[in-house]
């Protein structure tokens, strides 16, 4: 069984078009990894005033904050974020990302099982290469 290693530098990347722009990078994925059933691993960097898209999805998710400060809105809840603070979002529950705090909002994401956000990343950034 192989180790698969996943370099920030060299993660499929793709910035999103406003009003929700952001960037994002696909860390680990079944797309990067296929022995890999169990986790999917990504990076959403946020400058101020940016925020995503509003979202469920069938996979649960883990948010931890990298750097900065930014809300995380969980439904009606609304959720501050800051350097090594997480929180963790149920399956099928409606979220988003803000970077409404000031300052750049930088996120790790996890889903369990993965499948979701980590391949439309990747699927995004694969169309872009062709399109290169």
């Amino acid at each position: 069984m192989g180790v698969y290693v996943a370099r920030y530098k060299d993660s499929p990347c793709v910035v999103t078009a406003p009003p929700e722009t952001r960037t994002m990078h696909c860390l680990i994925s079944q797309r990067l990894d296929p022995s890999n059933m169990d986790v999917a691993l990504g990076m959403t960097e946020m400058t101020p005033g940016s925020h995503s898209d509003v979202r469920g999805h069938d996979e649960g998710e883990l948010f931890f904050c990298v750097s900065g400060k930014g809300t995380v809105v969980v439904e009606d809840e609304r959720i501050v974020l800051e350097q090594y603070d997480a929180v963790y979002v149920p399956p099928n529950t409606v979220h988003t990302l803000e970077a409404d705090q000031g300052e750049n909002f930088n996120l790790a994401w996890f889903l369990t099982p993965p499948f979701g956000g980590d391949m439309m990343v990747y699927d995004w950034w694969a169309d872009e290469q062709k399109n290169k």
